[in-house]
């Protein structure tokens, strides 16, 4: 543990009398997936272990699919990866469809190869016990202006592949330019087949026998930016992202940052700066840094949720305003003055973790900003103890609406 970490811990318990040094702690109970994904367990591709563990912030999935084992943090990232399966499984009907093959020809054909064999080991990184969130918290011009971070290559720009890819993405309600392996590596086989034999994007779907099949979710859906991103390339997107940062005066050295960090999609990243323009918080480089430092991806997923949810949410918490950074964590205060920490959590429970940050930020407060009655806003469930705790420490709990 840090120096400083220990001396605010030491400050906040003479503060508090002890008494949250001396609170007992929990374990965080596991609870049946379908509580949270309900009949969506199984699908085509995948299916969900029965049981859920938790860190004491986010529900930890363990999902057994066609290309192995994997594991996803967080109720909200895990339904985005069961959809991205199941656009695995349409595009796989896509690619079996008598059809489809008699409209692209053997020829088209030939570089495809499709099976369950197609991923063998699954990216390391995805597989983890505790979320990231625990571990915390014009194409030619636009593509030379962030080198670093453009996810087209030139040659797919100039062929067609990336629009194609793209638009193949979009109609299936995934995220073109998604991190996971399997969807990854299957829509650009297909954009790549679909270009080269000129089959427009909307006919192949339709080949698909019973039709896409893909319920429509607003979490893991692009729903509110997919003309965006069809029509855009990545380098455009990040073009967007930094126009929209650049207008809340966030310095260019933290918007490179946010760019290079490639636990983003540039759906991520637009999307994000999209909401952080329309709330037009003070001092949005706080909350940038914070999210630039994001080093996996349900963490990075996570921050763009955050920043969604402080803007969906604004006038219900009292009209947010300016982030702080108080006792190493980021705070939002609304406009009467008040602290709020706005969190995106599945449920929170009194671990250890959780007790130190909450002693470690009410010190902070204490110290600079002294008379302060801050907010825990959260979407999750709260523990009784967890509850009782974060009251004793002078935290008022408020349950906010979860996006959509």
């Amino acid at each position: 543990m840090q120096r400083r970490e220990l001396m605010i811990i030491a400050a906040a318990t003479a503060l508090f009398g002890g008494v949250a040094v001396a609170a007992a702690l929990e374990t965080p109970k596991p609870v049946g997936a379908q509580v949270f994904l309900g009949p969506t367990v199984l699908g085509p591709k995948y299916k969900v272990k029965p049981q859920v563990r938790s860190d004491g912030l986010m529900r930890i999935f363990d999902v057994e699919t066609s290309y192995g084992e994997f594991t996803f943090a967080g109720v909200e990232f895990t339904k985005m990866r069961l959809r991205e399966l199941d656009a695995c499984a349409a595009l796989d009907k896509m690619s079996q469809s008598d059809r489809f093959m008699n409209s692209l020809g053997r020829a088209a054909l030939a570089p495809l190869q499709f099976g369950a064999n197609l991923i063998t080991n699954p990216v390391d990184a995805i597989n983890r016990s505790m979320s990231g969130v625990a571990n915390m918290f014009e194409r030619g011009a636009a593509g030379l202006a962030n080198t670093r971070a453009d996810r087209d290559t030139l040659l797919d720009s100039l062929m067609g592949v990336s629009d194609t890819q793209r638009e193949l993405a979009v109609e299936l309600g995934v995220d073109p330019y998604t991190d996971f392996p399997p969807l990854a590596q299957r829509l650009k086989q297909m954009a790549d087949a679909m270009a080269a034999g000129g089959l427009p994007v909307k006919a192949g779907l339709s080949f698909i026998p019973g039709g896409v099949g893909i319920a429509v979710s607003s979490v893991s859906s692009i729903e509110g930016a997919k003309d965006t991103l069809r029509s855009k390339s990545a380098a455009q997107l990040l073009v967007e992202t930094r126009g929209n940062l650049q207008a809340l005066d966030v310095p260019s050295e933290s918007i490179d940052r946010l760019l290079e960090n490639r636990n983003y999609t540039p759906a991520d990243l637009l999307i994000m700066s999209r909401a952080l323009n329309q709330l037009r918080a003070q001092n949005t480089v706080v909350f940038i840094d914070d999210a630039a430092g994001a080093d996996t991806r349900d963490l990075a997923f996570y921050q763009r949720r955050v920043a969604e949810l402080m803007t969906a949410r604004s006038a219900t918490l009292g009209n947010l305003v300016s982030f702080v950074r108080v006792g190493g964590h980021q705070l939002i205060v609304r406009r009467d003055g008040k602290s709020v920490a706005i969190y995106p959590l599945d449920d929170l429970a009194w671990t250890e973790r959780v007790r130190r940050a909450f002693i470690a930020t009410t010190a902070g407060l204490h110290g600079e900003r002294p008379g302060d009655h801050p907010l825990f806003a959260t979407t999750g469930a709260v523990t009784p103890m967890a509850a009782e705790e974060v009251r004793k420490l002078g935290w008022q709990v408020v349950k906010v609406k979860p996006l959509p």
